[in-house]
């Protein structure tokens, strides 16, 4: 498919995230002629594992002729200044999360794609599971939904929030904590499922001598009249969760007729741990619970990426991308609000 249509791609940044891009591209058939890296012995290192060439320098590689597709797999502060260049550049863009690390850059992102008319898709990998799909599917069984639960807990040693340069726990450099890291996950799934949030009442609680979120609490007052109560942190929780390693997530729904629940797999073992769906049907009194073997949701997301990177605009499948420029900036903007919310200890309404 991607190699009758030509596609080749470059990678911008050479950190972990890369290895679950390659393995996408990989398995699509489509091959990778630079990766980019400012750290020059990290990009060679990478340009040997692919078999490709490298350079310490993006635009380098942006100015390419024969790379009409990249993935951003930069640290966050860098997203929205690669991603920009990329789009400028009239490249097709898989840009990691979150897009940018504040709401003007989302805004100013959201602007730029829609003046060059690019193909934009933001890495949240988690739609693309068969086991979430079903999820979203199944929600009209339950009737209108009026409350849920969003969690998002994940195991963090405690060392690490003083360890010397992790950019992880710096604010300025990731845009925030758990809230930025794990639970945007988890919002794009909301907004994915239910659409906007009109109201957040947030108590956000900073990691003492730090300026990073360290555990949230909020009640999300939805568009569609439902309530959402969200919370979401790092802990070192170590005998807990679905495999006793402190990760914890879940997503349930209730409504008139059901209740629906959600329970994820871990965001970099996609196939540790098989995520399922359990929907309960009150008239019926019934349980069903629909689960799937194995999946690599990054390699679907990768593979859609390319679908629509190779398809002419206007197609069934290159019309738009899963995850739009402007689904990455309902997630920024919805952090951004959760931020202003436990900064004013008050219910706001969404920016």
């Amino acid at each position: 498919m991607s190699s009758q249509a030509g596609l080749t791609v470059g990678i911008i940044g050479g950190g972990g995230i890369v290895s679950h891009h390659v393995r996408g591209y990989r398995q699509a058939g489509v091959p990778i002629a630079m990766v980019s890296d400012v750290q020059a012995d990290v990009a060679e290192r990478r340009a040997a594992e692919l078999g490709c060439d490298w350079s310490t320098d993006y635009h380098a590689l942006l100015q390419r002729d024969d790379v009409q597709a990249v993935s951003i797999c930069v640290p966050n502060w860098l997203h929205f200044e690669v991603a920009t260049a990329a789009v400028e550049a009239g490249k097709a863009v898989l840009c990691e999360k979150p897009m940018t690390t504040s709401l003007e850059q989302a805004e100013s992102l959201v602007r730029a794609v829609r003046e060059r008319g690019v193909f934009f898709q933001v890495a949240y990998m988690k739609r693309f599971h068969p086991v979430m799909r079903k999820f979203r599917e199944l929600l009209p069984h339950i009737g209108q939904v009026e409350m849920g639960l969003l969690r998002c807990f994940q195991p963090f040693p405690d060392d690490l929030w003083t360890a010397p340069g992790f950019w992880f726990t710096d604010k300025r450099k990731a845009g925030g904590g758990p809230l930025v890291h794990g639970g945007s996950h988890m919002l794009d799934l909301l907004h994915w499922c239910l659409g906007d949030v009109e109201a957040v009442d947030a108590r956000v609680h900073n990691k003492p001598g730090t300026d990073v979120d360290w555990h949230t609490s909020a009640i999300f007052e939805m568009a569609n009249g439902s309530t959402i109560l969200f919370e979401n942190g790092w802990f070192e929780h170590t005998n807990w969760g679905p495999k006793n390693d402190g990760w914890d997530e879940m997503f349930q729904l209730r409504g008139p007729g059901g209740i629906l629940t959600l329970t994820p797999t871990f965001w970099d073992r996609p196939t540790a741990l098989v995520p399922s769906v359990e929907l309960y049907l009150e008239q019926a009194h019934t349980r069903q619970t629909f689960a799937s073997g194995p999946v690599d949701y990054f390699v679907e997301e990768i593979k859609d990426f390319v679908l629509g990177c190779t398809h002419p605009p206007g197609s069934a499948a290159g019309e738009k991308p899963a995850v739009t420029v402007e689904d990455g900036y309902w997630v920024d903007r919805l952090i951004h609000t959760i931020y202003l919310s436990g900064e004013r200890r008050e219910r706001c309404r969404i920016v």
